[in-house]
C-alpha cells in the first residue's frame, strides 16, 4: 500500500483528502501543521507522495517544497485555491516548472476540485495504490 501525506491547514480538506483517497487503496497521513508534516516527510522513507497546500501560517508550501528537497526526492502535489500562486514570471515557479513539473514530479490541483482529477493527479505521479512500492 503506496502511503501519501498530506500538508494542509484546512482540516476539512484533510479529511476529504484521507477518506477519497484511502477508499482508492492509498494509505494517508495527514497534517494541518507545516512544520510538523514537513519533519514527517523527510524522516519517512515509506512516504512516496507529499500532497501540498501552498498558502499556510507559518510556511508556505514552495518554502516547505524547497526545503524537503534539500533531504530527499519525492513527488509532490500542490492542492491550492490560489492559482495564481503559481505565476510564470516568479523565479521559484519558472524553477519548479522548469525541473520538476516538466520531468512529471510534480502537479498542481486547483481547490475545489474534481475527485476524478485528484485520482487522476496522484496515479500520474505514483501509479495505483495496489502496485508495486517502486518508481512509476
Amino acid at each position: 500500500m503506496r502511503k501519501i501525506l498530506a500538508i494542509d491547514d484546512e482540516p476539512p480538506v484533510l479529511r476529504c483528502l484521507e477518506t477519497v483517497l484511502e477508499s482508492r487503496g492509498y494509505k494517508l497521513e495527514v497534517f494541518d501543521d507545516p512544520v510538523e508534516g514537513l519533519r514527517k516527510a523527510k524522516e519517512d522513507p515509506d512516504v512516496v507522495l507529499l500532497l501540498l497546500d501552498v498558502k499556510m501560517p507559518g510556511m508556505n508550501g514552495f518554502d516547505l517544497y524547497k526545503d524537503l528537497l534539500r533531504s530527499r526526492q519525492m513527488p509532490v502535489l500542490f492542492v491550492t485555491a490560489y492559482p495564481r500562486s503559481f505565476n510564470a514570471k516568479s523565479e521559484d515557479v519558472a524553477h519548479m516548472w522548469q525541473e520538476h513539473f516538466a520531468a512529471g514530479t510534480t502537479d498542481i490541483l486547483y481547490k475545489p476540485f474534481d475527485l476524478e482529477v485528484l485520482f487522476e493527479k496522484v496515479e500520474g505521479l505514483i501509479g495505483p495504490a495496489d502496485e508495486e512500492d517502486s518508481d512509476p
